[in-house]
């Protein structure tokens, strides 16, 4: 709708603004959450709830400083919530300031709540209406014609206080004047500027933490300021509209009754839907009904600059500064017309068949109307809305804390059952926390067991000791244990956030027998042929001593034969 808007940046998924919203105009998709304006009715709860700041709103302040520097006419519209939430100073010290930022004027809105209130009574004496509805919240009005059209024909078609207000001065200055309405409320941005039936009349919206912003900026203390007196008309009573009950009060304080009706003021969006539900069935007729999405009424709109006082300080502060008397006034004048029509936005919802419903259920493990636990902390009521919202694009299908957490926790077990590794986590005092398949084979003791046992009860826990003294993880660390003919590699991972040891024990027992083998082999074939060797070498000797004697006869035999010769005179050369 144009009012607020979302700094990716920021957001951390929590999931906080999806779970609050209650018209559900913050969905998830892709696991990250979006925003649908055309869902939105600008009650400000995400805004309100938002951890990271993420939420942004929109400012006219820009607009208001571009009326001001370039000359123009310009007039302070000033929501009667004012004199509840600046309780710390006095009601004409905030005019004051107002005034050396540049409005020409500053008048109350509640002014217009005079002639609103006017229209309410004429619409009770007159009695056609079964039930009637204020139309004074935008909130409200953006919930009807959204989500509850079958309420329409009880809403008083009657425009809000500053729309009226709006109008009253446009008729006094003129439609040149620039009419700026600070308020404590998101939705005026959209009713007075953007929707066709009653934009035209306010020319810029800021709200009580902009304005609070801009004061800073200019290095205006409020405390400071002069109390400014002015000699506008006095609303008094009608200054109650900014808090639950006021309107009523007003209607009651012009000393003519509710011309028969029961009067009825509600709080909160979730209230609120309460009385529609209640309507459809009957059970409500000829009742005046005051509604206000916000709780205590707009003292405590989401801008109101919360931290300067509390919504019941608020309260208490407003109500003791306003007169109980209902004002003289100038009759309207006949060019100013105060009627609203309200309409339905047409919105189509795509539903669902029971089997969607009973198929998405399923998925995410609510097979059964026992397991369909309903808590809501998705941000549904139920698990079958839930499915529905799965179904219309606007839930993720994972986003089910319940089955998430089932979810984890099976991939968990599972991981912890096949892997081979003995896994093992101990806290800081050595209790154990975790003990997985594998280990318990190893240790021939249960999980059941071991997870009411300390590590040291059952092996050797030094290694871990070291760990969690030393508050340092250790890899491939080599620990052997005797007593279960057991040798292990380790690594264990000291976990700070949760103070715990994670131990992933590796069992190279069969690894080490296998190792020793191969080496006893390796010996063995070393002294093997080292024998043979030393047999070879045995052998050659023999041989070299057999082929040295018989060298030697050979040339004694030759040496002989030849001397032989010589002496018998042949010539032998």
């Amino acid at each position: 709708m144009g009012a607020i808007g979302f700094r990716k940046a920021k957001c951390k998924d929590c999931y906080k603004c999806v779970r609050l919203c209650p018209v559900k105009a913050i969905i998830t998709q892709e696991d990250h959450v979006k925003y649908v304006a055309s869902e939105c009715v600008l009650c400000g709860r995400c805004l309100e709830s938002c951890p990271q700041n993420a939420i942004t709103v929109f400012s006219d302040i820009d607009r208001v400083k571009t009326y001001i520097d370039s000359g123009e006419k310009v007039i302070a519209s000033l929501s009667p919530a004012y004199l509840g939430i600046y309780s710390d100073i006095e009601p004409g010290q905030l005019i004051e300031g107002l005034l050396q930022l540049g409005f020409d004027q500053v008048r109350e809105s509640a002014e217009g709540a005079i002639y609103v209130t006017n229209a309410y009574e004429q619409l009770m004496e007159e009695g056609r209406m079964d039930n009637i509805i204020t139309s004074v919240c935008p909130v409200i009005n953006q919930l009807v014609e959204n989500d509850y059209p079958d309420m329409i024909p009880f809403m008083a078609p009657v425009v809000s206080p500053v729309i009226a207000h709006g109008k009253l001065l446009k008729e006094e200055f003129g439609d040149s004047v620039k009419i700026v309405s600070i308020s404590p409320c998101l939705a005026e941005t959209v009713e007075d500027q953007k929707d066709p039936r009653t934009k035209g009349y306010i020319d810029a919206v800021i709200n009580f933490d902009q304005l609070n912003g801009w004061f800073r900026e200019k290095g205006i203390s409020l405390k400071d300021c002069r109390q400014w007196r002015h000699d506008r008309i006095n609303p008094q009573i009608n200054g109650a509209y900014a808090a639950n009950g006021g309107i009523s009060m007003a209607i009651h304080a012009k000393g003519k009754g509710t011309y028969g009706y029961q009067t009825l003021c509600v709080n909160g969006l979730d209230a609120c839907r309460e009385v529609f539900s209640s309507i459809r069935k009957g059970e409500i007729h000829h009742c005046f009904i005051e509604l206000n999405s916000c709780d205590q009424g707009c003292i405590n709109g989401p801008v109101t600059g919360k931290s300067q006082t509390n919504r019941f300080k608020a309260k208490l502060t407003l109500m003791g500064r306003i007169m109980r008397d209902f004002p003289e006034y100038a009759p309207m004048p006949d060019s100013i017309d105060l009627s609203r029509p309200f309409k339905e936005t047409g919105k189509t919802v795509k539903m669902p068949e029971e089997k969607d419903i009973r198929r998405i259920l399923t998925i995410i493990g609510k097979d059964t109307a026992e397991k369909e636990l309903n808590c809501g902390a998705c941000g549904f009521p139920t698990c079958r809305e839930k499915a529905i919202a799965v179904y219309q694009g606007k839930s993720n299908i994972q986003m089910c804390i319940p089955y998430m957490y089932e979810n984890a926790r099976y991939l968990s077990d599972v991981i912890l059952s096949v892997t081979p590794s003995l896994v093992i986590i101990v806290d800081e005092q050595l209790r154990i926390r975790e003990f997985n398949n594998a280990a318990e084979v190893k240790f021939n003791i249960s999980r059941e067991e071991a997870l009411k046992s300390y590590l040291y009860e059952i092996v050797d826990s030094e290694s871990f000791q070291e760990v969690i003294q030393e508050k340092h993880s250790r890899i491939n660390l080599r620990v052997d244990y005797p007593s279960y003919h057991m040798k292990t590699i380790q690594n264990l991972i000291y976990v700070r956030e949760q103070g715990v040891v994670i131990g992933i024990i590796r069992d190279i027992t069969q690894e080490e027998e296998k190792k020793a083998r191969r080496y006893q082999l390796k010996i063995e074939a070393v002294n093997s042929a080292q024998k043979v060797i030393d047999k070879q070498m045995m052998v050659a000797q023999e041989i070299a001593g057999l082929l040295g004697e018989t060298t030697a006869e050979t040339k004694m035999t030759l040496t002989r034969l030849r001397d032989r010769l010589l002496e018998d005179g042949e010539d032998v050369k």
